[in-house]
């Protein structure tokens, strides 16, 4: 089930998508190998590919004049977006917020995007 976080940032990616009458690309990484299945408590394994579309599932019937492409990596995930900048207008990630820190602190993912990004960069605050 996806979180809020997930929420704000696909909310935000597929309203910028229609704004602008285009595709959404969704990249969805991992920063080591996964193995095939994972498991969520008691209940059954879930194909590690299949988490990114039921994940999409509500956002495209929300939206369904946005067409949606998936794409799964391993890797760095900064390094993924930052090369996925090159071929997109926008990229749209979130940035958890830090409520107890003196300044605004982004990780590191969001810094990697930031340095190397060659489209627009937006950053989709969440809790």
């Amino acid at each position: 089930m996806p979180g809020r976080s997930t929420e704000a940032v696909l909310e935000f990616g597929f309203d910028a998508a229609a704004r602008r009458a285009t595709r959404l690309r969704v990249v969805h990484g991992w920063s080591a190998t996964p193995s095939p299945w994972v498991r969520e408590g008691d209940g059954p394994a879930v194909e590690l590919e299949e988490i990114p579309t039921e994940t999409l599932r509500p956002w495209r019937a929300k939206i369904p004049g946005v067409e949606v492409t998936e794409e799964a990596v391993i890797g760095r995930p900064g390094a993924h977006l930052a090369d996925a900048s090159r071929d997109v207008s926008l990229v749209v990630l979130g940035c958890r917020r830090r409520h107890a820190s003196v300044r605004p602190h982004i990780g590191p993912v969001t810094h990697e995007v930031l340095q190397r990004a060659i489209a627009p960069v937006a950053v989709v605050p969440h809790d």
